[in-house]
Order: C-alpha cells, then sequence, then structure tokens
C-alpha cells in the first residue's frame, strides 16, 4: 500500500470552499524539533495545517503497514513456540482440518464442531473430546490449534504424561525452570489442549495418582475462565469418577462435550497395509 500523494490528500480534504487564514502552525515536527510555521488553511470555519494533515496520512500508512508486519512475525513466532514447546507426536506434526478423514456420524459431527470453534475462538469457551484411541481427537485438537493461531492467539499443545514429566524434571537441582515457570507459561496462553486426559492415572500408584489430579486441577484452576481444550479416552462418567463430580465440574466448566466414535485410524491403516 503506498501513501496519498499530496494532490490526493489534498483533493480529499479540501472539497468544498477553502481559504488561507492569517495564522501559522505550531505543531512541532518530531524529528527538526521545530514549529512547523506553515500558514494554515480554512475549510468549513475550521483551520488545518495541509502538511501536517499529509504527515498524518503518511504515519497512518507506515503504522498500518508496520503492524502488519508484526503481527506477520508475531504468527511465525506462535507457530514456532507451537512445534518447539508443544509436547506433540511427530505424526500429530502435520495435522490440519484439511487431512483430516471423518468416516462416522460422529466424527462428521465432531469436525464440524472443531471448524466453528476455530472459526469462532472468543477465548473463554472449551472442548472435550471423549473416545478411544486412534479416532482423530487429538488430530482435530492440532487443527484447532494451527487456525486459532492464525488469528494471533498463542496455542499450546500438551500431552498430559508427559506435561507430569515435565513437572517432575524440575524438582532435580540442576533443572533450569521452575514449576512455576510452566504453571505461569501454561496459565497465561490463550488456547491449552490438553491431550489424553486419564493417562496420567495409568501405571501409577495412589500417591502419583494423587499428585497428578492435584496438578492438573490447579492447571485447570488458574485458567478459569479461559479456553481449555481436553482429550481423552474414557467416557465422561468415568472422568467424573477419576476426578469427583466437584473438581471435574470446575475443570470442564463452559467446554463443550463432543464424543467421538469409529475404527483405530492407525489400526486401519496398519490393516490396510498388510492387506
Amino acid at each position: 500500500m503506498r501513501p496519498l500523494a499530496g494532490l490526493e490528500i489534498m483533493n480529499k480534504i479540501t472539497k468544498g470552499t477553502i481559504s488561507v487564514s492569517d495564522k501559522r502552525c505550531q505543531n512541532i515536527d518530531v524529528i527538526s524539533k521545530q514549529p512547523c510555521n506553515r500558514k494554515l488553511m480554512i475549510k468549513d470555519g475550521k483551520e488545518f495545517c495541509f502538511n501536517c494533515e499529509q504527515i498524518a496520512q503518511e504515519d497512518l500508512v507506515i503504522k498500518n503497514q508496520s503492524e502488519e508486519m508484526i503481527r506477520n512475525r508475531a504468527l511465525n513466532e506462535l507457530l514456532s513456540i507451537f512445534k518447539q514447546d508443544s509436547l506433540i507426536n511427530n505424526d500429530l506434526e502435520t495435522a490440519t482440518f484439511e487431512n483430516y478423514e471423518p468416516v462416522t456420524d460422529s466424527q462428521k459431527k465432531a469436525f464440524e464442531t472443531a471448524e466453528k470453534f476455530a472459526r469462532e475462538f472468543d477465548g473463554k469457551k472449551g472442548l472435550v473430546f471423549a473416545g478411544k484411541s486412534g479416532v482423530g481427537k487429538s488430530h482435530l485438537s492440532v487443527a484447532i490449534s494451527k487456525e486459532v493461531m492464525k488469528q494471533k492467539y498463542s496455542c499450546l499443545f500438551i500431552s498430559i504424561p508427559q506435561l507430569m514429566t515435565s513437572i517432575k524434571s524440575t524438582y532435580r537441582r540442576d533443572s533450569e525452570k521452575t514449576e512455576m515457570d510452566i504453571l505461569n507459561g501454561l496459565q497465561k496462553v490463550d488456547l491449552l489442549v490438553l491431550d489424553d486426559l486419564g493417562a496420567e492415572r495409568e501405571n501409577a500408584d495412589d500417591q502419583g495418582t494423587a499428585w497428578a489430579k492435584q496438578k492438573i486441577f490447579e492447571i485447570t484452576d488458574r485458567r478459569a475462565g479461559k479456553a481449555t481444550i481436553y482429550t481423552s479416552n474414557y467416557s465422561g462418567t468415568q472422568l467424573i469418577q477419576m476426578y469427583g463430580e466437584r473438581d471435574f465440574g470446575r475443570m470442564v466448566k463452559d467446554c463443550i462435550p463432543v464424543t467421538v466414535t469409529g475404527e483405530n485410524y492407525r489400526l486401519l491403516q496398519f490393516r490396510k497395509g498388510v492387506s
């Protein structure tokens, strides 16, 4: 977008009767630090400085161009952070809405819900994708994250078992991060995807399960009022039993439940490969 030429600006601001004032412009030039000192013009009974109007128009164009460059740079940084800091499996890095292949009615409905959620993202509502492994829950969550980041929001996708491992690693004396660093980061992002809810309880003793439950609740409680997406291989009834009705209710407040059914996509692809 080019700055407006002087004649174009003149035409824009001088339509109608115009005259020259005896007064001179006292606006201070930001570069020379001296008054503009050009004669003011009069239009519709109001005095203005044509020179300063022209500079203001050109500055506005430059400002808009600079802001667009900053937005694009911020988006690239978010995409970089998403790939570097999100604890995401390699097979999900390329997940998009375009390469999601719904087969069952529930998968088609989940796809429509996910697309609508991304398109109308407001930073407040969330989703709970529930269904067995391999039906596309994580794929849709990653796709949502990528689309939301295009709208200049910050997103983080994290597998809960890996998140628990990362938090535990901060307890080492040589850790460069503290637990609070991780919790603060999770609190700040506009959209947090917690993948595989309930898996942190598998292969854990009672003490480990209680610790993981406490951390997950602490994370979600700190994000009250912000958008969070959960995926889980467990049903809603099972999750309520795991986390308790009160705590789970607070975790999924303002979340839309989405049940996804179908064949395990990974096994389906394997069967095709060996048939």
